[in-house]
């Protein structure tokens, strides 16, 4: 794709963290490279950033109590301004809401450059999920004024641009997200990780994602008590991911469950194709990235009828979807895939077609052409007003 522009991007979480925003800046990155598109990444300051092959601006930064993937950073302005300066930015994309986010949105309102901004963490969720929901008003009025403030508001799903059409944000458009298909393949299926994994003579059993109190992972167990009733000795879950629920989980779950903690690339792919059934309980997700990947590994899916999960799964085609927090109906549609051999099968063959038509590429082709609809509908209108004081000391006479 052929474009000419240069786009500023502001985030408050960057790699190597791991999560559904860096996955995405990190496509966004290769995509503008391969494309030869100028771009700068305006990031929190870590520890491998030196290594990571991209154009990026960092700042000292400290992870957020709640939310350790996301950081606190604490720009230097005059750096920041300087640097941006030279670059010459045609619009501004801040990726999340917090300091780095109000940088880029700051910086575009006073340079007159169109700023959008990226919807995709419900945060009244996360407040709920600690105990903090005291603090949801204010938090969704922060959000309303941060993404009205943006010239629009880009989200994943459209279950997600609900939330933001009730926040009051009506400026707002898709962006979804995409799956590298090669990457995530059945041809990745490993006996040997199979076997290192508890699965032999096993239906696997998996979760990739956080370990935190918003995944609802609660549900997930006990729907694994359900069904160790029957099928103890034919199944194994795999929980794949870190995060502060893990001690509490590996007390918890019951002896058929084994904990990987992070991967990705290669090693990411081969435990989605060496499982059978993808189990998903999060009521959270604004999109779902993770579900895509287990779709592309021909994985059937068990999900939540809420948020972006429920515009990807095709319930009784290519997987199930069942009502937020009920362990018992979580359990009862894994053990339709568990004892329905034939339909495990028809369902991940669904699944890996449908992840065929979501590739990367297309998702930002999209992305760019709506940023170059808003730099050509900001250029057309007049320049903003100096105000009369600004016009009489600073004129000519």
């Amino acid at each position: 794709m052929e474009v000419k522009m240069k786009i500023a991007i502001f985030t408050d979480t960057f790699l190597p963290q791991v999560n559904g925003v860096t996955n995405t800046l990190r496509r966004f990155g290769e995509y503008l490279k391969a494309n030869h598109i100028d771009y700068i990444f305006v990031t929190p300051e870590q520890k491998s950033e030196s290594d990571l092959p991209y154009n990026i601006e960092a700042f000292l930064s400290t992870p957020f109590f709640l939310y350790p993937e996301c950081r606190l950073t604490f720009p230097n302005l005059i750096r920041l301004n300087k640097r941006l300066d030279a670059f010459g930015p045609d619009i501004i994309f801040t990726m999340t809401e917090f300091t780095m986010g109000l940088c880029g949105l700051n910086y575009g309102k006073t340079h007159n450059i169109p700023a959008v901004s990226n919807y995709s963490t419900n945060f009244s969720t996360i407040l709920k999920s600690y105990k903090l929901g005291v603090l949801e008003k204010l938090t969704d009025k922060y959000l309303a004024w941060f993404h009205q403030e943006a010239t629009r508001t880009v989200t994943p799903s459209v279950e997600s641009e609900k939330i933001l059409k009730k926040l009051g944000v009506l400026r707002t458009g898709i962006f979804g997200r995409g799956i590298d298909f090669d990457h995530f393949s059945r041809d990745k299926r490993s006996v040997q990780l199979r076997k290192e994994l508890g699965l032999e003579g096993k239906l696997g059993l998996l979760y990739v994602g956080r370990l935190s109190p918003e995944k609802d992972l609660d549900v997930l167990r006990d729907a694994m008590q359900l069904l160790n009733h029957t099928y103890s000795d034919q199944i194994q879950l795999v929980i794949t991911g870190e995060g502060p629920m893990e001690n509490e989980l590996k007390k918890t779950m019951p002896d058929n469950v084994v904990f990987t903690g992070y991967k990705r690339g290669q090693a990411l792919a081969e435990i989605y194709a060496s499982c059978d059934i993808f189990a998903f309980p999060s009521s959270f997700e604004t999109f779902g990235n993770v579900v895509l990947e287990a779709f592309a590994s021909g994985l059937p899916v068990v999900g939540v009828n809420m948020g972006g999960v429920k515009t990807l799964i095709d319930p009784g085609y290519n997987g199930f979807l069942v009502e937020p927090n009920d362990s018992e109906a979580f359990a009862l549609a894994l053990e339709k895939l568990i004892v329905g051999d034939i339909m495990r099968h028809q369902f991940g063959t669904r699944g890996r077609n449908y992840a065929k038509g979501k590739s990367w590429d297309a998702v930002f082709n999209t992305l760019l052409e709506d940023f170059a609809t808003i730099i050509r509908d900001c250029e057309a209108l007049p320049e903003p007003e100096l105000n009369p004081y600004y016009q009489e000391e600073n004129s000519i006479a």
